[in-house]
């Protein structure tokens, strides 16, 4: 089986699992393009190389599908589409009978297309299946001592945009940036919301005296006015998953 794997908390423990029961028999696929943020390869490739499973890394640029690039409601939707068939094709080269993705209970269709597209092309999401949320899945992965169980969410940095907003490499790149440094400060999770000049930073309440500290707070403006940006808010909602998704009514998966 192929094991679609970001290196997250989720898929680590799936890959993991799907070692012990097939052993040489599974192969991790890493897909790589400029909605990744900085580190997510590097912690794939050492997870991978900690658990002993073979690991391939695939080119994908998300940017060449125009739903992506304009960020409508079906981004994700397209996305996963185009990756769960290019998924199959690798496995099929390999032999493979089944491809996997480490969606969880938690994830629900309204926030998460991807799901549709999953479910159309037949990709499996065994800790789905099993029932295993996100909490139970990093106390197992806890138990398990796998690395990164305690490590942060990572999402796609296209989420960082309103629906509707043009994308492109430069503009995520710049956005990778800030949170790189960010988090390189110990400032994690941490999302960086982009609304024209205006960009708003979302950090839990617990890291804001970390970021005011003079050190942080001044590297921080100096780098946001380099980066061609005049305005930077702290959201006093703190850090919240999803907070760009799409009103209900435009939560549009698989149909036009």
């Amino acid at each position: 089986m192929v094991v679609l794997f970001s290196g997250g908390v989720d898929s680590t423990l799936l890959l993991q699992a799907a070692t012990e029961v097939l052993g040489p028999g599974v192969v991790a696929l890493t897909f790589l393009g400029t909605h990744c943020p900085s580190g997510e390869l590097v912690a794939a490739r050492e997870t991978a190389q900690h658990l002993r499973v073979r690991h391939l890394v695939e080119a994908f640029d998300p940017l060449s599908l125009p739903e992506f690039r304009d960020n409508t409601p079906r981004r994700c939707y397209v996305c996963k589409q185009e990756i769960y068939r290019r998924g199959w094709d690798i496995a099929a080269s390999l032999g493979a009978e089944a491809l996997l993705d480490g969606a969880n209970l938690d994830d629900s269709e309204a926030d998460r297309p991807g799901l549709q597209a999953a479910r159309e092309l037949g990709v499996r999401s065994p800790l789905r299946e099993a029932g295993l949320g996100k909490a139970q899945i990093r106390e197992l992965s806890r138990i398990w001592h796998l690395p990164g169980w305690d490590r942060p969410p990572q999402s796609c940095l296209a989420t960082r945009f309103p629906v509707h907003t043009r994308l492109n490499a430069e503009i995520m790149g710049r956005v990778d940036r800030v949170e790189t440094f960010l988090r390189q400060q110990g400032l994690d999770p941490v999302r960086l919301r982009v609304h024209g000049d205006l960009l708003r930073l979302e950090l839990p309440p617990e890291h804001w005296p970390r970021l005011l500290s003079p050190e942080v707070r001044e590297a921080l403006s100096h780098m946001i006015t380099d980066l061609g940006w005049r305005h930077l808010t702290l959201d006093l909602l703190g850090y919240q998953s999803g907070s760009m998704n799409a009103p209900p009514q435009e939560r549009i998966t698989g149909q036009d």
